[in-house]
């Protein structure tokens, strides 16, 4: 049994940092008897019990006994995982796509590409949260789109709470395209592309390095704005990655070899052809973000892309990270669980799949205290009715931070409203 009984819950606040005063008190519960995929070395573990106290997983073990005020869940043949990660979603920047006045995720604005910051624009009251949240999501990272520059801007990290305490970090990442896109934005070559991110952090490194002697004025000095220069400090400094979008192997291995010129943490995302310099990846210790359902070649860069590339990515060692399907990655952003089932059927071991889209995305990001069916981990758990990696399994219920969520979205409420319109009282719905 693993426990927290010789532990006080007031320790283990400190070990977990001033974050907990974020969290609202929460209910406890004690869910009995599932089977806890624990996205951690413990596995898989049978006919397990989880206490969820004051927003954290306090115990795991078998025949946990509950208190009076302790609501107790019998999950005897569920499935327990902690809550799902989309790594890349729009989630709160979009609404409704032809309708621009809902589409707050990219910006042309001159002179703003690394420093365009889309937190304040994120709109926790989304009707888009709450349907992703019923179907698995816990998390999102919410990306910005690209504009007018080879860098996008930076991406936050939130919980699918529909209110303003779900954002968890409002810079998580910074954002950048190589290959054909980066292409675009200099001249139509790969080579001007290149030059450009190289120059970019040469400039950067020299900014940090003498910000006192410049201002807004000597902008002219520099490829880029001081302000989008500024924005790569926290790169160079190694406290958030660059997201690199890439396809091409060689475009790939370019912006390995660019990472270690700059000492900069760096991930692929795309990564259609990953699959081919897998080992030249894993040496260097790169994480791939990848949509594993996608195995068409939708451009000439990525004319090798094929549905085992996840798991010949695994065995190689690299760390993969799971994005939902690319074309509907917002609004279905729970899809990414349809993504990684997919993977398992091509060769990923299961275990493998479920940190891609928990843990891994965890650690890539630098999210504290969450992705694992672990004691002192946020309570960031879903209640499966089946294997979760099967399409056709439902989430049964799911918890943020320990807090106990609603199953209804407006889906669902439509659902109910329009279900037999024979019962409906309002005649307007009668035929």
């Amino acid at each position: 049994m693993i426990n927290l009984n010789t532990v006080s819950k007031l320790a283990l606040f400190i070990l977990l940092g001033s974050s907990i005063f974020s969290i609202s008190i929460a209910k406890d519960y004690l869910i009995k008897n599932a089977t806890v995929h624990t996205a951690s070395q413990a596995g898989v573990l049978k006919r397990v019990d989880v206490l969820i106290s004051d927003g954290f997983i306090m115990e795991l073990g078998k025949n946990l006994k509950a208190n009076s005020n302790t609501e107790v869940i019998e999950a005897k043949g569920k499935h327990i995982t902690p809550g799902l990660i989309n790594a890349n979603t729009q989630l709160g920047l979009v609404e409704i796509d032809a309708a621009s006045s809902t589409v707050d995720h990219t910006t042309k604005q001159k002179g703003v590409g690394a420093s365009f910051n889309i937190a304040p624009a994120i709109n926790f009251r989304s009707t888009l949260i709450p349907q992703n949240r019923i179907n698995g999501l816990t998390r999102a990272i919410v990306v910005p789109g690209f504009g007018n520059s080879i860098f996008a801007g930076s991406s936050s990290a939130i919980t699918l709470l529909s209110d303003m305490s779900g954002m968890i970090s409002e810079n998580i990442a910074q954002h950048a395209i190589y290959g054909v896109g980066g292409a675009r934005f200099n001249g139509g070559s790969r080579a001007a592309a290149y030059s450009a991110l190289d120059k970019a952090l040469k400039e950067a490194n020299y900014l940090r390095h003498n910000r006192s002697r410049f201002d807004p004025g000597f902008e002219s000095h520099f490829s880029l704005s001081i302000d989008d220069l500024d924005a790569l400090k926290p790169v160079l400094e190694k406290k958030m990655p660059l997201i690199i979008h890439a396809h091409r192997s060689d475009d790939i291995l370019r912006m390995i070899d660019l990472s270690k010129k700059h000492n900069i943490r760096i991930a692929i995302q795309g990564a259609s052809e990953a699959w081919v310099v897998a080992n030249e990846i894993a040496r260097a210790k790169v994480p791939v973000i990848i949509d594993p359902i996608l195995n068409l070649p939708n451009s000439f860069s990525s004319l090798s892309n094929r549905i085992d590339a996840a798991a010949i990515l695994h065995n190689a060692g690299v760390k993969l990270v799971f994005m939902g399907k690319d074309w509907q990655s917002t609004h279905n952003g729970y899809l990414v669980r349809q993504s990684a089932g997919n993977a398992v059927s091509h060769g990923l071991p299961a275990e493998e799949a479920l940190k891609a889209m928990t843990i891994n995305t965890a650690e890539v990001f630098g999210i504290k205290n969450y992705g694992q069916i672990k004691v002192g981990m946020e309570a960031d758990v879903v209640i499966w009715d089946g294997d979760p990696m099967e399409v056709t399994t439902n989430a049964e219920q799911v918890f943020i931070k320990g807090q106990k969520q609603p199953m209804v979205s407006r889906a669902t409420r439509l659902r109910d409203r329009f279900w037999n319109l024979s019962e409906n009282k309002n005649k307007a719905y009668v035929k």
